[in-house]
């Protein structure tokens, strides 16, 4: 692969991770419920990349709907409850901590392919989760007296959020491994509008209002849709193919990092020196699980 071509998608993942660090962002700046804020990425998000899959494969729209209609479905009610724990867990916790967790992701993938696909679990591994929980339990400053606090009930949301993000994650892989020729753009684009979709079903039983308050709101959900959904997936799966899982693991990781910076200079989120310790703790620990399992699979 030529150093060049590897540069180039590097840069593409990077630049795709960049824009999805502000998703946090975005959603804790609209003044919309979490349920609503995660329609609007979804459907904004979707709708744009349904666009360009028309106009670049619009083939594999169709045979991805022939083929895994079903499986299409099941990751776009995965993906709801996915943004609906996480945007929740924001509100608590704040951006930075709900997207630390939110990557706890890695912890539940490798189990999974542990059980369902024979995958090894490394040494590096089994040590990267204690390493990730002392480093949670620092960032956050969990201790015996507020385990029972709010700050709970957001650590509970943001590995909940996690734990679907893996199945949703594997939904995905599923598809995109049985039809391999099919551009991920347009997988992307399906599984978005279907969760939307999903939420839309959901919003009609419940006669929730979809109506945005204000244009400011309007314009946080729809910077919300085009860059974190649409812009940043874009990036990311052109550049995923050109360069190793391990690399990718280690790029991807400038999301939570971040969105952990964001927060400290968009909400003044307080970060001492046990909280910075923490984060940092954490974010390598989430590097070391990523990385080993990568070797245990390359």
């Amino acid at each position: 692969m030529p150093s060049s071509n590897t540069s180039s998608a590097l840069l593409s993942v990077f630049a795709g991770a960049i824009c999805i660090s502000f998703s946090a962002i975005f959603a804790k700046l609209a003044s919309t419920s979490p349920d609503v804020s995660a329609f609007y990425r979804t459907f904004i998000g979707g709708s744009c990349l349904l666009v360009l899959s028309l106009f670049q494969c619009r083939e594999a729209i169709f045979i991805l709907l022939k083929k895994h209609f079903g499986m299409l479905c099941l990751g776009g009610v995965l993906l709801t409850l996915d943004l609906t724990a996480w945007h929740r867990s924001i509100n608590i916790l704040g951006p930075g901590v709900g997207t630390i967790l939110v990557n706890f992701q890695v912890f539940f993938l490798a189990v999974a392919g542990w059980i369902f696909f024979k995958e090894r679990i490394t040494v590096r591994f089994a040590l990267a989760v204690p390493l990730a929980l002392a480093g949670l339990c620092m960032l956050i400053g969990i201790t015996l007296d507020n385990l029972l606090t709010s700050k709970f009930s957001g650590i509970g949301l943001g590995l909940a959020a996690a734990l679907w993000l893996a199945f949703y994650t594997l939904i995905v892989r599923h598809i995109q491994v049985r039809s391999p020729k099919i551009s991920p753009i347009a997988v992307v684009a399906l599984v978005s509008l279907a969760s939307a979709a999903s939420m839309g079903i959901f919003f009609i039983w419940n006669s929730t209002s979809i109506v945005i308050p204000t244009a400011t709101d309007g314009i946080w959900l729809f910077l919300y849709g085009l860059v974190s959904q649409a812009t940043g997936w874009l990036l990311i799966s052109r550049g995923l193919p050109n360069i190793s899982t391990s690399q990718a693991g280690l790029t991807i990781l400038i999301m939570p990092t971040l969105s952990f910076i964001w927060d400290i200079i968009f909400f003044a989120r307080p970060a001492g020196i046990m909280e910075l310790a923490g984060g940092i703790l954490a974010l390598t620990a989430i590097w070391l699980g990523t990385s080993s399992q990568a070797g245990a699979k390359e």
